[in-house]
C-alpha cells in the first residue's frame, strides 16, 4: 500500500511539474516586464519634467524678447509725443516715465525668476550667489561658500537651483534662524549641498516626517526634483544645528 501511495503521489508530482514550472516562469517574466516598464515610465516622467523646464526657458526668452520690443515702441512713442508737444520737462510726463521704468524692472525680475539668466550660461555659482544675496533681508543673512571646482550636469542645474531656493524659502518662513550657512563641496563622485541653520527639534521632526510623507504641493515638487536629478536628501541635528544635505551624483 505504501509503495502504491508513493507511486500515486509521485505521479501527481510529475503531472504538476510543467504547471509549477510554467507558474514560476510566468512570475519571473512578469517581474522582468514590470521592472522594464517601471524604468520606461520613470524615464518618460523625467523627460516630461525636463521638457517642462525647457518650455519654461523658452517662455522666459520669448517674454524677454517680446517685452523688450514693446518697451522700445512705448519709449519711442513717449519721446515723440513729448518732443512734438514740448513737454520734455512736464511733471506728469516725468512721473509716467518713472512708472514705466519701474514696470520694466518688475517684469524683468519676473522673467528672471522664471528662468535665471546665469543658469542659461551654466553659471550656477553666480545664480546661487545672487539667490543668497536676494534672500539676505534685514536680520536674515545667508552665507554661501564653494569648496569644489566640480560642476553638476548642465541638465541638473535648474532643478538644483529650485531645490535650494525652496529649501531657503521654507527655512526663512518657518524658522527664526537669522544665520544660514550653505557649504557646497564634492565627495565620492557627488556634489554635496549642506544647508546649516539653527532651529528647534520640533521643526526638524516635522520636516523629516513631511519628507517621508511627501505632504504639501511644495514638498511633492521638491521630491520630484530630487528624483529627476537622482539626488538624495538627508536632515540631521548636530550640536544644536540642523544640517540639511542634498547629494547630487556627478
Amino acid at each position: 500500500m505504501s509503495n502504491s501511495g508513493d507511486s500515486f503521489l509521485f505521479s501527481i508530482f510529475i503531472v504538476l511539474i510543467p504547471s509549477i514550472a510554467l507558474l514560476i516562469g510566468t512570475i519571473i517574466f512578469s517581474n522582468i516586464v514590470i521592472k522594464r516598464y517601471s524604468k520606461t515610465i520613470s524615464r518618460l516622467y523625467k523627460m516630461n519634467f525636463n521638457s517642462l523646464e525647457i518650455e519654461r526657458k523658452r517662455i522666459a526668452n520669448d517674454l524677454h524678447d517680446q517685452f523688450s520690443y514693446k518697451m522700445s515702441i512705448i519709449n519711442k512713442t513717449i519721446e515723440q509725443l513729448t518732443s512734438n508737444l514740448n513737454l520734455e520737462n512736464n511733471e506728469d510726463i516725468l512721473i509716467v516715465k518713472g512708472q514705466i521704468r519701474l514696470f520694466h524692472h518688475d517684469i524683468a525680475q519676473i522673467i528672471e525668476a522664471i528662468h535665471p539668466r546665469d543658469l542659461m550660461d551654466g553659471k550656477w555659482r553666480d545664480s546661487l550667489t545672487q539667490l543668497a544675496e536676494e534672500l539676505s533681508i534685514g536680520n536674515t543673512k545667508i552665507h554661501l561658500q564653494f569648496h569644489t571646482l566640480e560642476n553638476p550636469k548642465e541638465e541638473h542645474l535648474h532643478n538644483l537651483y529650485r531645490i535650494i531656493q525652496e529649501k531657503l524659502s521654507n527655512i526663512i518662513t518657518h524658522t527664526h534662524s537669522n544665520r544660514i550657512q550653505i557649504d557646497i563641496h564634492s565627495e565620492n563622485s557627488n556634489i554635496l549641498v549642506c544647508i546649516v541653520y539653527k532651529s528647534d527639534i520640533t521643526f526638524i521632526q516635522k520636516v523629516t516626517l513631511q519628507l517621508g510623507s511627501k505632504r504639501g504641493r511644495g514638498l511633492l515638487i521638491l521630491n520630484d526634483r530630487l528624483k529627476i536629478i537622482n539626488a538624495t536628501n538627508s536632515i540631521a541635528v548636530s550640536e544644536g544645528n540642523i544640517i540639511d544635505t542634498i547629494s547630487i551624483p556627478l
